[in-house]
């Protein structure tokens, strides 16, 4: 089956009476989590991932399974009854990610803010940053920071080490050709995707031991007409 990736928009969430319906709709322990959130945001934020997490769970046919999650060591989720799928979420300002594949799998989104590649060296290797240096613009320079951020999120979460595994540890080459990972020898098992949805976000996945050909289908979700 294709991995299916999810995207939204919450800010239909500041509807308080949308908000309060959606959230009798996601499971127990995603509506405690939600409200467990002192600000508002927090709480759009945590309800938009467990309604796109519900969503694909009945799109790639194991409904329900979204009732039952466990967390890893380092927080990593995963299904208790179909362990054999696997899924990530991320959210981040107004925007909502959801991948739900065969393969393991890590997914991140990132608003995108200006002046941020200045941090590239306290985060990257030294090749890393010298891409991103290499865009004569600061605008494109923030925009290759963010999406090796993405990246590197996605591998760090696909891996279950979360920031146990540090950026700096392993190294993303971005080309024409595609990207390859390098952390202690090359890892061709490992593929990435970006989607750059021309929303200020930036949108990346990650997936393990995934053929060449694997099908992706993607999903951007309107959360006022579920």
């Amino acid at each position: 089956m294709n991995t299916r990736v999810y995207i939204a928009d919450i800010t239909a969430l500041d509807d308080a009476a949308l908000f309060e319906r959606l959230l009798g709709t996601v499971p127990a322990y995603r509506r405690e989590k939600a409200l467990r959130f002192k600000f508002p945001k927090g709480q759009k934020q945590s309800l938009g991932v467990g309604l796109l997490l519900r969503r694909a769970c009945e799109d790639f046919g194991i409904p329900g399974a979204d009732e039952n999650v466990l967390c890893g060591e380092n927080g990593k989720p995963a299904f208790r009854d179909v362990p054999e799928v696997h899924f990530n979420l991320s959210h981040s300002k107004e925007r909502v990610m959801c991948v739900v594949s065969e393969f393991e799998t890590g997914c991140d989104v990132e608003h995108v803010r200006e002046g941020r590649s200045k941090l590239a060296e306290r985060f990257f290797m030294e090749n890393e940053t010298r891409w991103i240096r290499s865009f004569a613009e600061l605008r494109a320079q923030d925009d290759a920071f963010y999406r090796l951020w993405t990246l590197k999120e996605c591998y760090m979460k696909v891996t279950g080490r979360g920031l146990s595994l540090t950026p700096d540890k392993f190294s993303l080459a971005l080309s024409p050709d595609g990207i390859s990972l390098w952390h202690d020898g090359p890892r061709p098992e490992y593929t990435f995707r970006e989607l750059d949805l021309e929303d200020g976000y930036r949108y990346a996945y990650c997936l393990k031991g995934a053929p060449a050909n694997h099908g992706i289908d993607l999903g951007q979700l309107s959360l006022g007409a579920l």
